[in-house]
């Protein structure tokens, strides 16, 4: 069965989503659909734990797991794509575009993550600080009200897309709702699965359907936490073998929440709910805070 075509096109500063057009998937094909620092990495080594099932192996779960859309970098898409087809495992493709900008197909899993908003903008300035890249070091200075007056004010394209902006975000979710009543349509959130890293990954495992024997679950779960994840940055952070970073492990910066407390006043905070409150209902604003339905 050939996937549908997706339903619209996205470009931002990074990401073209025109490279699936020659992309050929496959029956159990996993696509990892998270917004940036949302968890998209840490579900990356989830899915891949789970479906090599050894906590043991040193491989590095991002490289086998190519970001298709992905269009600022030298390597090509023909050369990502080629590295698909080559592969003879359950394929896990990562993909931080919303959900109706992606190849659709009935025998595919698709995994869909999100994290709240405000966490997302503060660990993204993080993340900036630690790479290399420049290209949208302009919205992540130390002008942390220019800042985030870019977040709020940004669009769901362009910079807007990459950055990503609250609308970007909130569009995120508005596409991934609008598919989540389909069976091979599943929803985590970061919250959930830091509070619950066991159950969560049980759930990943009968979505992607694969199973292990309890003990050996128990071993790939530890694998998946912040902390041996951190500890494992040389394999786990995407780009780390390129020279991405100045510090690979500081990709992996804290795991924690309210990354925004101190660092927002009442003014600003004002402004994120009245602008959240405009994109999304109550019940999905609650869910990308909490994670709580």
């Amino acid at each position: 069965m050939n996937p549908h075509e997706p339903k619209r096109h996205y470009k931002g500063i990074f990401t073209d989503t025109h490279n699936w057009d020659q992309f050929e998937h496959r029956a159990g094909d996993v696509f990892i659909c998270v917004p940036p620092k949302s968890g998209t990495t840490w579900m990356q080594s989830i899915c891949g734990l789970l479906i090599f099932g050894d906590p043991d192996v040193e491989i590095s779960y991002p490289e086998l797991s190519p970001w298709v859309d992905f269009s600022f970098s030298s390597k090509t898409t023909e050369s990502r794509l080629a590295q698909l087809a080559s592969q003879t495992h359950q394929r896990f493709i990562k993909s931080h575009s919303p959900l109706d900008g992606i190849p659709f197909s009935k025998d595919c899993t698709y995994i869909v993550g999100h994290r709240h908003p405000l966490d997302v903008h503060f660990s993204m300035w993080h993340h900036v600080q630690n790479m290399w890249l420049d290209q949208i070091n302009h919205l992540y200075t130390d002008n942390t009200d220019a800042n985030f007056r870019a977040f709020l004010a940004n669009g769901i394209e362009g910079e807007g897309f990459d950055q990503p902006s609250l609308e970007f975000i909130a569009h995120h979710l508005k596409t991934a709702r609008a598919m989540a009543h389909l069976p091979n349509v599943h929803m985590f959130h970061y919250q959930t699965m830091s509070n619950d890293l066991h159950g969560q990954m049980q759930r990943v495992a009968s979505a992607i359907g694969v199973s292990h024997p309890p003990k050996l679950f128990d071993r790939l779960v530890s694998k998946a936490t912040f902390e041996s994840m951190k500890a494992d940055a040389h394999l786990t952070a995407p780009g780390a073998k390129g020279g991405l970073y100045y510090d690979p492990s500081a990709f992996f910066n804290s795991g924690r929440g309210r990354k925004w407390v101190g660092k927002l006043n009442e003014v600003q905070i004002a402004d994120y709910n009245a602008k959240i409150a405009s994109e999304l209902s109550a019940d999905d604003v609650r869910y990308i805070e909490t994670g709580l339905e």
